[in-house]
């Protein structure tokens, strides 16, 4: 849901940046300050909404009753035997990595997958 936010307000900022270089050759002209001034509020939003994104993937675990991961996105998956592991929704169909589906167990709770180390320089 918020990755569908986050998408919207990359494709709002990407557009008022093609304005804005588009109008930079009349830096005084009012369509150029207008796009820049809507470049500079997209980037706010796309900062709001990535930080609202890093904040929910820090929060902890989702109930699947309170909101459900995007299809085919995969995740940390909480199972009722209290076993943990990776998978992914395929419609309503709750699978392992390896696409198996869940049958036996019932997933209660979802969590994204963390963000891999920074690479050493």
């Amino acid at each position: 849901m918020i990755d569908n936010t986050l998408s919207a307000t990359l494709a709002r900022l990407v557009l008022s940046l093609r304005d804005a270089l588009e109008s930079a050759a009349y830096p005084k002209s009012k369509p150029h300050r207008e796009a820049v001034r809507s470049f500079k509020r997209h980037l706010a939003d796309l900062t709001s909404a990535a930080r609202k994104l890093e904040e929910e993937s820090e929060k902890g675990w989702t109930p699947v009753a309170e909101r459900l991961p995007d299809v085919g996105l995969l995740v940390l998956i909480a199972l009722n035997d209290d076993d943990v592991w990776t998978g992914y929704r395929d419609g309503e169909i709750w699978r392992y990595v390896d696409a198996m589906p869940i049958t036996k167990e019932r997933v209660t709770h979802w969590k994204r997958l963390p963000s891999p180390p920074a690479r050493a320089t």
